[in-house]
């Protein structure tokens, strides 16, 4: 009898481990922010959940990938959404979108700017895809980081297709005094 439930016990362990090890594969994987990634919401050395099911959304933060390096930026626009930014001011389909996430910063850079240069620099989605769209296209996402200083985001490699999204980020595991649910704003 206690071979028996030894036995069940083992085979109940290697069960957990490999609905885990499945779970890591095809659903979540885990993601350390680097400083290039970091932002309002991550900092550096963090440790976040990323899910790969979930499809990007307004505001969510995504990790993706361009020339072997992985980025996290914030979706600004999904597809059929046409954007411009000028003075500043986001426009998604031709209305201001407010960015409370970003006044933080923006205020910092702006405080200790001494030049006349805006926080964000003026493009829009004809700018970033070289003259091929006027709004985001089907499996295509405009992202930009909340640092805006730090181009290392639609400015620079245009729009993001869905192919190099490696998922949303949903949760942060490190540091533990921030450990739970990412929120976006």
């Amino acid at each position: 009898m206690v071979k028996r439930d030894f036995i069940r016990n083992i085979i109940l362990v290697l069960i957990a481990i490999l609905a885990i090890f499945l779970l890591r594969i095809f659903v979540f994987s885990t993601f350390k922010v680097h400083e290039d990634a970091a932002n309002s919401y991550l900092s550096n050395g963090d440790v976040v959940v990323v899910n790969r099911n979930r499809e990007p959304r307004y505001k969510d933060f995504i990790v993706y990938k361009k020339d072997g390096i992985f980025y996290i930026s914030r979706v600004v626009a999904t597809a059929g959404q046409s954007v411009t930014v000028m003075d500043d001011i986001l426009y998604v389909n031709n209305k201001v979108k407010e960015e409370p996430y970003i006044s933080k910063i923006k205020s910092e850079y702006l405080s200790t700017s001494d030049t006349q240069q805006p926080f964000t620099s003026d493009f829009s989605v004809n700018t970033v895809s070289n003259g091929k769209y006027n709004e985001v296209p089907k499996g295509y996402y405009l992202v930009l980081n909340d640092d805006r200083q730090n181009t290392n985001d639609s400015r620079s490699f245009g729009l993001i297709k869905e192919s190099q999204i490696r998922g949303v980020v949903t949760f942060k595991v490190l540091p533990l005094n921030q450990f739970g649910f990412i929120t976006t704003e």
